[in-house]
């Protein structure tokens, strides 16, 4: 009788555990897909506004349409500002402040276009009045050097420039006549404009150190 049973009570147990050793096998099976799906979940980049910005990469801040812009020199608030993709130079200066009172408005009234749409990392400097000048002063000291030179016939001086170079206006051919400026660097300057600074050809990487220093007493902008 006991031998007839044993098959139904072999039966019950099996059934009973079945469900819990399917379970079992069930998360063997998946356990590689889950880790590697949680390894994706790890590395997923989140472009939402609501990240912190510090967790939010610059090609995810051009996907929402924003950009920062740094603005220095003569201005009430220098510094670096978030705007929206699109927005102009205009838009810029008002979130700045505006000018300082002791701003160039020779170099806003000639060379700084208000209407121009503003790129993410750019940089723009606003000169002050007294960099003119200073300007100015190293013109009068190079035309007299050249002028003393010139009528004791020495020819130490090297090559006399009658007037600063404007590397926002001058063509090719005036820029090659810099110490150290080719018709490939040339081409650079030109392609790089405008400059808000003769600095910021150091700055946008289109000539040397070296370069400059040799040339930074002949430019204006």
């Amino acid at each position: 009788m006991k031998i007839k049973q044993l098959p139904k009570r072999l039966f019950c147990l099996i059934f009973r555990f079945l469900p819990a050793c399917l379970i079992v096998i069930a998360l063997a099976i998946a356990k590689p897909a889950l880790e590697s799906l949680r390894a994706s979940a790890e590395s997923f980049e989140c472009y939402c506004p609501s990240c912190p910005e510090n967790l939010l990469p610059e090609a995810g801040m051009q996907a929402l349409g924003q950009i920062k812009v740094e603005l220095a020199g003569a201005v009430k608030k220098p510094g670096i500002y978030e705007l929206e993709l699109g927005q102009r130079r205009a838009d810029l200066l008002t979130m700045a402040g505006g000018l300082d009172q002791e701003a160039s408005l020779v170099f806003i009234t000639k060379t700084f276009n208000l209407s121009t749409v503003l790129e993410d990392g750019e940089k723009i400097y606003i000169p002050y009045a007294w960099e003119e000048e200073w300007q100015l002063t190293a013109l009068k000291q190079i035309n007299t050097q050249g002028l003393e030179n010139k009528s004791s016939g020495s020819d130490n001086f090297g090559t006399t420039i009658s007037s600063l170079i404007l590397i926002n206006t001058a063509d090719s051919k005036a820029l090659e006549s810099l110490p150290g400026i080719g018709e490939k660097r040339a081409g650079d300057i030109i392609t790089n404009r405008p400059y808000a600074s003769i600095n910021e050809l150091l700055s946008k990487g289109v000539v040397t150190e070296k370069i400059f220093d040799s040339i930074k007493g002949l430019i204006g902008i």
